[in-house]
């Protein structure tokens, strides 16, 4: 069988803090999965969900080139499971620990699914308009179009049918780059009853001070005026990073408010599930009652 076929875009090691601390004696630990609506309760195995065949692979001809999934799996992950040990319990978190946060979150923005898919559509729109661009060949180019950068066709091509092999991993450091030069990170310490959430999509994007115009106008790119991420890392801590000088700031403790706010991001922003550690989600019913509405409207 060949290795790391099948590869997480939510890797089953962050997941592991949601398992249900009431698992019974001899079971699986297992996690609770819904869907964005809160329906469609089951209990799956944190090692089961969340990934996809040859997700990271770069095929070369015949043969599989598993540099991205191992560089995921066997170095941003490792890192920041070590440093959600060291906040689970109030260790130190030096410079180091701080980098491997940033980089894991990075990681994180880029990895579902759904993220990659979007870009290569991106890619596959500018390939097909490229290919219906026709030049008068008596119209004189304008020299930006002569000296400036350029790119075959080919290479559009490429980028929508591989993208493994080619924009993917200059996205992951462009991510890395820019969260570690614009933001900075807060620890967000759950004091409520309930826990954090978590989902499909865990690292959210969000402009939470935007105004109606604003919101709809601005660029949704990480430097835009007012972007935060958040991302919740085990039911009780969450992080979240905004625009100062890059570094950690703040442990803020979060009551009830704080936290309904935390997971009305996580599951508005997850794409098909949300993961929790209890099967009851009548804590956050009216947020998922909200998105129901949407979604059927």
């Amino acid at each position: 069988m060949a290795r790391n076929k099948n590869q997480h875009w939510v890797p089953d090691s962050y997941l592991r803090a949601w398992v249900d601390l009431n698992t019974p004696a001899g079971h699986e630990p297992f996690v609770h999965l819904f869907d964005r609506k809160g329906g469609n309760h089951r209990r799956r195995s944190p090692g089961n969900i969340m990934k996809k065949p040859e997700l990271y692979t770069i095929f070369r001809g015949k043969e599989r080139d598993l540099s991205i999934e191992d560089h995921f799996a066997q170095k941003i992950e490792p890192e920041f499971i070590r440093v959600r040990a060291l906040i689970e319990s109030a260790g130190h978190v030096g410079m180091q620990e701080v980098a491997a946060l940033y980089g894991f979150v990075a990681a994180m923005i880029a990895r579902p699914p759904r993220q990659i898919e979007h870009m290569k559509q991106h890619w596959a729109r500018i390939f097909q308009k490229a290919r219906n661009i026709r030049i008068r060949s008596n119209v004189q180019m304008p020299p930006t179009l002569v000296s400036g950068p350029k790119i075959a066709l080919e290479e559009i091509q490429q980028m929508a049918s591989d993208p493994m092999g080619t924009w993917f991993p200059d996205f992951v450091n462009a991510n890395i780059n820019v969260i570690s030069q614009r933001f900075g990170c807060d620890i967000l310490i759950n004091e409520s009853p309930h826990p954090f959430l978590t989902s499909d999509n865990p690292a959210v994007i969000c402009f939470p001070n935007s105004r109606g115009n604003e919101r709809r106008m601005v660029p949704r790119g990480l430097g835009s005026r007012g972007c935060e991420i958040t991302m919740p890392i085990s039911p009780r801590f969450a992080l979240r990073f905004s625009h100062r000088p890059p570094g950690l700031y703040d442990w803020i403790t979060l009551g009830w408010e704080g936290v309904f706010d935390i997971n009305f991001r996580t599951i508005t922003k997850a794409h098909e599930t949300i993961v929790s550690d209890c099967e009851d989600l009548f804590f956050v019913q009216t947020i998922v009652d909200r998105v129901a509405a949407v979604d059927s409207a």
